[in-house]
């Protein structure tokens, strides 16, 4: 996917330059405004009313999404070339919780540009089709035809999925409901972390994912919750980030149980991009182990971001999601603590791949870690993982509460 590096200015402080950068702030603050006012003036407002397509697109972007799909639906009826509308349609059937629909979308798209590599990346997210463990050397007790037969923890897992799926229907509140992408780390042919006793990080955060996903939906808060995978699939760190933009995330929150060289450490730990307490030693063990299985590279870059103006309007985006990612991270580890761990968890900031990748306040959250022997019994365990999920869960509704139902602004 073609992508640009997006130019950043350091905001710094008691320097000659001082000046220069406060008209920088002036500058972004003043293009930001013009450009809220833009969006919401009469003129705006005339011309996507003049343009179906682009009145579809205010319609999604405002968050009502069922008139969006009316209107998309009359406009592809018309037009069945209109590659655009097939993709607004895409986003707005996932937006509202029904991804076979989506994906038909999706697919309807890329039989029409069969290029978009965008598009066919959406879809490969939402078709969610497990692959094949790999082979073993030498069948075993409990293998057959030489590949590793399903461990208790997957089958955990694939139970959990049916329920979530099953419970998924439900229409979400109209007024708005705080939209939640949980992302479990890893998966595929990418285990993540496997500790000394063989448990496997992809196994520990998908069925954390998708526990935590029900103990929320079974609150009846109308929270509406997506997950970017609820299978054994692999997805690149481009793959995850694009799943705030289908499902208009409010938080982005990753699952992680890393593998770290110091098996001292332990216990739930929040990172985000900026705030909480500065990097670390955890922070820069957990971000070099992350990143090398990622194939990342420092300064990811982004898509759809160009020129001196985009760049300064994204960069004040960026502030503002870090200052929200660092009042979520804050409330999820009051809630959580250090969770059902020996070690003493925290927030801290960590130079991650994938939350520089992600448009949208973003929490990096490593569960405990399975190169810990203590922590790799608790998540081995079904009742303290069941419980591990519970406080994640309660701490995610409270984040919830404080932004008011929706993204804080």
């Amino acid at each position: 996917m073609p992508m640009s590096d997006i130019a950043k200015f350091q905001a710094g402080k008691g320097t000659p330059a001082a000046p220069c950068r406060a008209n920088r702030r002036r500058f972004l603050i003043r293009l930001a405004g013009f450009a809220a006012v833009a969006a919401l003036s009469p003129l705006s407002l005339a011309l996507a009313s003049a343009d179906p397509m682009a009145a579809a697109q205010h319609l999604l972007d405002a968050g009502k999404i069922e008139e969006a799909v009316v209107s998309l639906r009359r406009i592809t009826a018309a037009d069945p070339r209109n590659e655009r509308a097939f993709i607004l349609l895409g986003r707005a059937w996932a937006q509202s919780g029904k991804p076979a629909q989506a994906l038909a979308a999706f697919r309807e798209a890329l039989r029409i540009n069969p290029a978009d590599t965008h598009t066919r990346m959406l879809a490969d997210i939402l078709a969610q089709r497990p692959i094949l463990e790999e082979p073993v050397t030498g069948a075993k007790h409990g293998e057959k035809g030489g590949r590793r037969s399903a461990s208790r923890l997957e089958k955990t897992a694939r139970a959990e999925r049916e329920a979530f799926v099953a419970e998924s229907g439900r229409p979400p509140r109209p007024t708005g409901p705080f939209r939640l992408v949980i992302d479990a780390g890893h998966g595929g042919p990418d285990a993540g972390g496997v500790g000394a006793s063989g448990l496997r990080e992809k196994n520990v955060t998908l069925d954390l994912a998708l526990q935590t996903a029900r103990e929320i939906q079974g609150a009846g808060t109308g929270m509406a919750i997506f997950l970017t995978r609820m299978s054994d699939i692999r997805l690149s760190t481009a793959a995850r980030a694009a799943c705030v933009d289908l499902y208009a995330a409010d938080l982005f929150l990753s699952l992680h149980a890393p593998s770290v060289d110091d098996a001292a450490v332990s216990g739930v730990h929040l990172f985000t991009r900026q705030g909480g307490g500065g990097p670390d030693a955890v922070a820069q063990a957990v971000a070099a182990f992350e990143n090398r299985l990622a194939g990342a590279v420092p300064g990811f870059p982004r898509a759809g971001h160009h020129g001196v103006e985009a760049g300064l309007v994204r960069d004040g985006m960026a502030r503002r999601q870090d200052v929200d990612s660092a009042r979520y991270a804050a409330i999820l580890e009051k809630g959580m603590g250090g969770g059902p761990f020996s070690g003493k968890g925290g927030v801290a900031a960590a130079g991650l791949s994938l939350l520089d990748a992600v448009d949208a306040p973003a929490v990096f959250a490593a569960m405990g870690f399975v190169s810990n022997a203590k922590d790799a019994a608790v998540l081995a365990d079904a009742d303290r993982r069941n419980e591990l999920a519970g406080s994640l869960a309660r701490a995610i509704l409270s984040a919830s509460r404080a932004a008011g139902g929706n993204a804080p602004g």
